[in-house]
């Protein structure tokens, strides 16, 4: 449970803002760092018309989580119109992958997907290495993962399933060359997440209502190219949550799941249809709104042959339910949860090395 009085960030201050929900973590010479991209949203395009185009932020946690984290890289050049963003790694080396939004507004076009390289010295930035590769702007996800040492992006198309490319060097660069076309998987999914189990990776999936077939889990094959199997179908798994992330304990899979608002969950089509027709619902799922306090709960994933997952916290643990985004990180053998508060402050709770305990607030980011 957290304190009653937690213990506020000595350092004061270090606004964090919810980044277009691209908050992603990336490691490097043994530091954590913690990569956002700023929504143009809450941007003026007129007074902030630079800034559309200098929108990457990232920050480097303390090598004790307690004292919280301090900015590395502000308005690095990087357009804030980006889909989705992805951290990976090429020769042990962080990347960041860039999905265009396709976006024309203030100037921008069609640009495909971009990848940067983290300078060596991260703090320095980072630099272009690919540009305008040819992708779609229609995919609902797209996550990477890392196998035998290579990195690949895997991409939810909203109508041909998931398409997988691998990461590779050549002697001009940085591409990307797709090995699987159209691997069977729906678009319906709110969550997706990657973990691993004996080092091989997996995809978890959790569908968007309770009238679809709860949670699946997909083995990538060895060769990806083959793409995926469907190794657990329809397992158990509330549509509730608003945030999913996996973290690893002790070489272990976990889920880390939070609930922000109460919510009347319909239980068929006809209900959603209703619901949305009222406006108590929104047709991208945001729910059913009842002034409540949020929770999160701890997940695990067990048996490589086929994937089983439960609950495994007796009893939620409470925290605020005005964070605009959840994370989690992974340090010195220690699995944390970030929460961006929509107050631009953060907060870090570490996983107990028992998970079935939850977690505990540590680092409290608000400016007393």
């Amino acid at each position: 449970m957290p304190p009653a009085d937690p213990p506020t960030a000595k350092a004061g201050r270090v606004p964090v803002t919810d980044y277009g929900g691209h908050l992603r973590p990336f490691y490097h010479d043994g530091k954590t760092y913690l990569f956002g991209l700023a929504h143009p949203d809450w941007l003026d395009p007129v007074a902030n018309a630079k800034a559309l185009d200098n929108a990457a932020f990232w920050w480097v946690v303390d090598d004790d989580p307690r004292s919280g984290l301090r900015p590395a890289v502000r308005r690095a050049r990087m357009s804030s119109r980006y889909a989705a963003v992805v951290p990976f790694y090429l020769n042990n080396h962080p990347y960041i992958f860039g999905l265009h939004s396709g976006s024309g507004d203030f100037g921008h076009g069609s640009v495909g997907a971009n990848i940067w390289r983290i300078n060596d010295d991260p703090s320095t930035g980072f630099t272009l290495v690919m540009y305008g590769h040819k992708m779609s702007v229609d995919y609902p996800h797209v996550l990477s993962f890392q196998l035998d040492g290579q990195p690949y992006i895997l991409g939810l198309h909203k109508d041909v399933g998931a398409n997988i490319w691998r990461v590779k060097e050549t002697p001009d660069g940085v591409t990307m060359q797709l090995v699987k076309y159209g691997a069977t998987m729906s678009p319906n999914y709110r969550h997706l997440e990657v973990f691993y189990l004996d080092g091989h990776p997996y995809i978890f999936g959790a569908h968007l209502t309770t009238y679809a077939s709860g949670a699946n889990i997909w083995r990538v094959k060895d060769d990806p190219a083959q793409g995926l199997d469907l190794v657990t179908e329809g397992a158990a798994f509330p549509p509730s949550y608003d945030f999913v992330r996996s973290f690893h304990v002790a070489g272990r899979p976990y889920l880390f799941a939070s609930v922000h608002d109460e919510r009347t969950i319909p239980t068929s089509k006809v209900e959603l249809g209703l619901a949305i027709a009222k406006g108590l619902l929104k047709s991208d799922w945001s729910g059913i709104y009842e002034p409540g306090k949020g929770y999160g709960v701890i997940w695990a994933i067990a048996s490589p042959r086929s994937p089983t997952i439960r609950r495994i916290t007796p009893k939620a643990v409470p925290h605020s339910d005005r964070y605009t985004n959840m994370i989690t990180f992974e340090q010195r053998g220690k699995a944390y949860i970030v929460g961006v508060h929509e107050e631009e402050y953060v907060n870090i709770w570490r996983v107990d090395d028992d998970p079935t305990r939850g977690f505990t607030l540590e680092y409290y980011g608000r400016d007393p």
